[in-house]
């Protein structure tokens, strides 16, 4: 069974490597590099999956869901700009890909907690774009990873 809940809030980003140039980086990211930054209305949807209990009808507690993701990801991410407020994108570009993986990762375990998985992050940057993380994915990607990791040991 899959359960999914939406919310939305507001964050400025740079797209910009910070080891990059000023010019590299708008060859790469346009105008979305420049140096002020610019800022979205983000729609997120997050998705679980879990067995339906017997008792409450439901797959996932959908006030403790809601916490989590108020917690984790709105308090932190709204209205912010997340270059500078969030300590994980002074090193990595806040693409949307990447800001979906962020939620990703710290709403992982406390979905646990209530019981659930994780299975999919949907983040909805503007009308025109959007991506969509599952966490299925990410796990196997980390796992190919480290396995390629540890052979060059």
């Amino acid at each position: 069974m899959f359960f999914s809940v939406a919310t939305g809030f507001s964050a400025a980003h740079r797209l910009a490597d910070p080891t990059l140039s000023l010019e590299k980086n708008q060859t790469i990211y346009g105008k979305c590099s420049r140096i002020n930054g610019h800022g979205h209305n983000y729609h997120l949807e997050v998705t679980v999956r879990g067995e339906i209990d017997s008792v409450t009808g439901m797959s996932v507690d959908l006030v403790g869901l809601n916490q989590i993701i108020q917690h984790y990801v709105i308090e932190p991410m709204d209205h912010s700009f997340l270059n500078q407020d969030l300590p994980y994108f002074t090193e990595v570009v806040p693409t949307a890909e990447n800001i979906a993986v962020y939620i990703s990762d710290v709403v992982r375990s406390p979905i646990e907690e209530l019981g659930a998985k994780l299975h999919k992050v949907k983040l909805i940057e503007s009308p025109n774009n959007s991506c969509e993380i599952y966490a299925k994915d990410i796990e196997e990607s980390r796992v190919d990873r480290v396995d390629r990791e540890l052979a060059v040991v």
